[in-house]
């Protein structure tokens, strides 16, 4: 991938044309739903989303089969646990599609190799019981289970996932400990995107080759017109017996011909509603992916901007750093005290000539009284030499 411009937030580096990390996590509070979902991950169950002949490309660590995670899964639960205790944990690593089927296959195992490290130094090797990396599915990926036992040697997964912001801050650790080296960039922290659990990712997978209901009853075949009924005085006893027969036959066969055509006609229904229901589905799907285009331009256009003000800034500090050389560091070091010197003396002035204006403004305060009562004396002389005279 060619090195594009970029522009930093905090220790979070975002490019256009970088992919992002992916990383999910689903508890598991039963060993059934332990059992059932690594069934699914050494593909011992049906898998619709999955190509069976790829299956051979996938690679299984620390167990070869469902039997044997779960034999490994056992041997590290505590005796005493829970009712409602989750017992495992399970991960799903990746990236954005673009980006996995971009990298080589070395690439690839590179990343889930340095994703399995940092799960096996977050929760400890030996707590790490499965992991497994799907290739015969749409987006290669990693499939990893923990049992959560604290440093303490108890089940304690609120130790891990209890905080509110416990999945933020290890998407962080992760981006920073993994994607980051591997070209890859964190998701927009603070994004209003609604992130999917492991197993809603594969429940949405599930149902989109979900098959439409079949329909096992074939449309009956057209009945044969109603018997004729025999007519006039001379028919024979015979045909009486016969035509009744016959019209029993017949009433048998029309009502075999309804119960038939009827369920023809529901199978043909409810395959119908669920064409229509997945129609409505592809539909909604196809109106949030226009939204999600529309958003993902809006943050390219917010992205451009940022590039443009980090090239900006990046060449702006090429200029200095090139000044700077120009320098001995105790040259610097000296001009940067007189700085903060001539800094420190301007601050001084200001203050010192805020408090002149200060005790200027109180001095003026202090004569106004005086003036008036002089300015009163005065007047008062002046009104008594002006008043009328006697002769």
């Amino acid at each position: 991938m060619s090195p594009q411009f970029v522009f930093n937030c905090g220790f979070l580096t975002y490019n256009e044309y970088m992919g992002y990390v992916i990383l999910r996590t689903q508890k598991l509070k039963s060993g059934h739903a332990v059992r059932r979902s690594l069934m699914h991950a050494f593909r011992e169950q049906d898998t619709p989303n999955a190509d069976p002949t790829r299956a051979s490309e996938n690679t299984h660590i620390g167990a070869k089969s469902a039997a044997q995670a779960l034999a490994r899964f056992n041997a590290r639960l505590p005796e005493k646990v829970r009712s409602n205790a989750v017992l495992a944990v399970e991960y799903l690593i990746a990236a954005s599609p673009e980006d996995m089927h971009g990298k080589t296959r070395q690439e690839q195992d590179a990343y889930f190799r340095d994703a399995l490290k940092w799960l096996q130094a977050k929760h400890g090797k030996e707590n790490v019981i499965y992991a497994g990396v799907h290739r015969d599915e749409t987006t290669p990926h990693m499939c990893a289970y923990i049992v959560p036992i604290d440093d303490r040697g108890k089940l304690n997964c609120r130790h891990f996932f209890g905080a509110a912001s416990a999945l933020n801050v290890m998407q962080t650790e992760f981006f920073k400990a993994v994607g980051q080296a591997h070209g890859l960039q964190r998701g927009i922290e603070g994004s209003k995107a609604k992130h999917t659990t492991v197993k809603e990712y594969y429940g949405r997978v599930n149902a989109a080759f979900e098959p439409l209901p079949e329909i096992k009853t074939p449309a009956p075949t057209k009945l044969r017109d109603e018997p004729e009924k025999p007519r006039g005085i001379f028919v024979s006893q015979d045909l009486k017996v016969a035509y009744d027969r016959d019209f029993a036959k017949w009433q048998k066969e029309k009502a075999a011909y309804e119960a038939q055509r009827q369920k023809h006609a529901s199978e043909v229904k409810e395959q119908r509603d669920a064409a229509v229901s997945v129609a409505r589905q592809h539909q909604a799907k196809a109106m949030e992916l226009n939204e999600l285009k529309l958003e993902l331009d809006e943050i390219k256009k917010v992205n451009s901007y940022f590039v443009l003000k980090n090239k900006e800034l990046a060449d702006e500090n090429k200029k200095l750093s090139k000044l700077v050389t120009l320098f001995r560091p105790e040259e610097v070091k000296a001009a940067a005290l007189r700085e903060r010197k001539r800094l420190e003396m301007e601050e001084e002035k200001r203050l010192q000539t805020q408090r002149q204006e200060a005790l200027e403004a109180a001095r003026r305060q202090k004569q106004e009284p005086n003036v008036k009562t002089h300015n009163d004396e005065i007047l008062s002389d002046h009104e008594r030499d002006s008043g009328p005279r006697m002769s």
